[in-house]
């Protein structure tokens, strides 16, 4: 079974802010960035669990706000991967290297892993994996 409602909004907090602010201060920046409201207290309610299917302007707002399609906070079968490679392409470096890669033969697309696993070693970030 896939990740609840209230586990994607906290993980989609966790990818967005290193040290979460509090829920205020996220119902604001989510006002500010998108125009939609979404109450401090809502927000809570969905974070714990105590509402699990925001509707209307609510699901419009935190879709826009991070970035997602509406029907992402309710496809169970979203993986915690799937986040993880959401959260990658969400650089324009690396959306840009998919992309340009999209339709080269299987040759190439081992060729190009190759020098990307070649440039994580000399910049040493694969290093705590070891």
């Amino acid at each position: 079974m896939g990740e609840s409602v209230a586990d994607k909004i906290n993980a989609l907090i966790g990818e967005r802010w290193s040290k979460p602010p509090g829920n205020a201060a996220i119902a604001r920046e989510i006002r500010r960035e998108t125009g939609l409201s979404i109450s401090t207290g809502y927000l809570w309610m969905l974070r714990t669990g105590q509402r699990g299917n925001p509707t209307g302007d609510r699901l419009q707002a935190l879709a826009r706000f991070f970035q997602r399609p509406p029907a992402y906070f309710f496809d169970h079968e979203v993986t915690s991967e799937d986040m993880e490679l959401a959260a990658c392409l969400r650089q324009q470096g690396v959306r840009m290297i998919a992309m340009r890669a999209d339709g080269l033969s299987e040759q190439s697309q081992r060729a190009i892993l190759e020098l990307v696993e070649r440039a994580r070693q000399i910049e040493k970030l694969d290093e705590s994996d070891d």
